[in-house]
């Protein structure tokens, strides 16, 4: 399959610190290497993680964060940053702003994105609208 694909085109996978669309993947294109927007919410991290048998780049879009790429390597993100996370090194995000953290994932070789992910709570499909939540605490009630 050539052509554009459209982010309301495909499958968004809803995970308890934000959201993902993998718009270019081996299951949609067969291509060899994937591309999505990853979405992480305000205060909320990607937790620790690595990918076995792929590269992955991530360029930011909006937002800011912090991104560790190995034991001792933790850097601030904002827009127009790209990290290069080589195969098999761990790596994790954290949003530290007020808005949404947008980034651009890509894969080389495509596979990481195949995979529902375990810590996933619901794939909502195509063109459905997607409801996002942050955890606010009501600081008058809480205890």
């Amino acid at each position: 399959m050539t052509g554009v694909v459209n982010a309301n085109d495909v499958e968004t996978t809803v995970l308890s610190w934000g959201v993902a669309k993998w718009l270019v993947s081996q299951k949609t294109h067969g291509s060899t290497l994937s591309c999505g927007e990853v979405v992480v919410l305000p205060g909320k991290s990607h937790e620790w993680h690595d990918h076995p048998e792929s590269d992955e780049i991530v360029y930011v879009l909006s937002g800011h964060g912090s991104f560790g790429v190995g034991e001792n390597l933790r850097m601030p993100i904002g827009p127009g940053d790209a990290v290069y996370v080589p195969t098999g090194v761990g790596h994790d995000s954290h949003n530290t702003g007020w808005e949404p953290l947008r980034l651009l994932v890509m894969y080389s070789p495509a596979g990481p994105e195949s995979g529902t992910p375990e810590t996933a709570h619901l794939i909502v499909a195509p063109g459905e609208p997607v409801l996002m939540h942050t955890d606010v605490v009501d600081t008058e009630t809480a205890p």
